[in-house]
């Protein structure tokens, strides 16, 4: 879908924490308030609010209500992972639409002990896998990665390439956990969870919170010098549903790349914000957004500097390998680092040309045939 007079006007982030018991409210609040205090908005002015969290025991109309927010429009975004870049989708549209001029949307997560909030996963996890011992997401990506190395020759050394760089990317990002340097050897030898996946592969789970604004362009023009013009985006879910033997190592970013690319050019993209819950579902995108052909995706990022200083720039400010993954915060994580980057304001991790970004999300790990959600969407720096 080709995007005209949706803008994004601001942004929001709280530091991560592992050690925080702060409540899942207070780090929404504190994101906000971020990103009102940015766009010099009052929170009166917001008239439409979503939020994206598995840590919430409250759905948007009561969490809108803890914030003391009257406003015309509000969404859930329970799309997993995808649901930062999905949740931008519908405000967009409630935008264009002329419901709303001003959208606050927000992810984040809470390990606040006093409430047991974690919502109940997908049936099929629970009534199918789990009850047999299966490991959870870990076990999912470590079945997908072995079988992309062993269809496609596939090395641990071009997989651990991209959590090594995202490493590199974090060391200048003071919201990242992890910000010490790391080698391809500390990769290789990092503690084994499920083979192959290993440690390094895997996300730290924390708390934090992710916030942007989204504007009519008409609003946009009596907020910010500096626009962020959504340009196009696209969904699928549950692609291959209908297919009793699915191909694993294709995700719904196929679909969802060929939408977004029938609108711009592959080369027209900077940098790529790719949702990293581990480095082989990066590797995998990079294939499925077409930039390589699939199972070439290892030597692709062998041939090239995925760092923010290099030549494909990928999860410019570490990504959720590096920062840390706040819940479903995580789907928002991306959509800030692109507005940083475009707006020039990545201090230290700066990408030299910041014009355009792609941003993806994937969420929702099926069981039995491929990911629930995917999507992805550009976004362009104007004058």
């Amino acid at each position: 879908m080709r995007r005209k007079k949706v803008c994004f006007v601001g942004y929001g982030a709280t530091e991560y924490s592992r050690k925080s018991e702060a409540s899942a409210l207070w780090y929404y609040a504190e994101s906000i308030r971020q990103a009102l205090r940015q766009t010099g908005l009052h929170k009166n002015d917001i008239r439409g609010f979503s939020i994206t969290t598995q840590a919430s025991p409250d759905y948007s109309p009561h969490v809108a209500e803890q914030l003391g927010l009257e406003v015309d429009w509000v969404l859930n975004g329970d799309y997993g992972g995808a649901g930062g870049v999905m949740s931008v989708r519908r405000a967009a549209d409630a935008i264009e639409a002329g419901h709303v001029d001003v959208v606050v949307l927000v992810g984040g997560n809470s390990f606040d002990k006093s409430v047991s909030n974690q919502r109940p996963l997908e049936y099929q996890r629970a009534n199918y896998v789990d009850v047999y011992g299966y490991g959870g997401p870990n076990s999912l990506m470590a079945l997908i990665q072995r079988l992309h190395m062993e269809q496609y020759g596939t090395t641990l050394e071009q997989i651990g390439k991209i959590a090594v760089s995202q490493r590199e990317n974090a060391l200048n990002n003071p919201q990242a956990l992890f910000r010490e340097p790391m080698s391809l050897q500390d990769y290789l030898n990092s503690r084994m969870i499920s083979d192959p996946i290993r440690l390094f592969d895997c996300v730290m789970p924390c708390s934090g919170a992710e916030c942007v604004i989204l504007a009519s362009e008409e609003k946009t023009k009596k907020i910010t010098d500096k626009p962020v013009y959504l340009v196009t985006d696209a969904e699928i879910s549950h692609y291959q549903v209908a297919n009793m033997l699915p191909d694993k190592t294709t995700f719904g970013m196929k679909v969802v790349g060929d939408r977004i690319f029938s609108e711009v050019k592959h080369e027209d993209i900077d940098l790529f914000e790719i949702y990293d819950d581990y480095p082989i579902a990066v590797m995998i995108q990079i294939e499925d957004l077409g930039y390589c052909k699939k199972g070439e995706g290892g030597k692709f990022v062998a041939a090239h500097d995925l760092t923010y200083k290099g030549d494909f720039p990928v999860n410019t400010g570490g990504g959720e390998l590096s920062v840390g993954q706040a819940g479903l915060a995580g789907g928002f994580l991306h959509i800030v680092e692109a507005l940083r980057q475009l707006r020039g304001e990545a201090e230290g991790h700066q990408v030299t040309k910041a014009e355009r970004a792609l941003v993806t999300g994937i969420g929702w790990l099926n069981y039995g045939h491929n990911l629930g959600t995917t999507a992805a969407l550009v976004m362009e720096r104007r004058k």
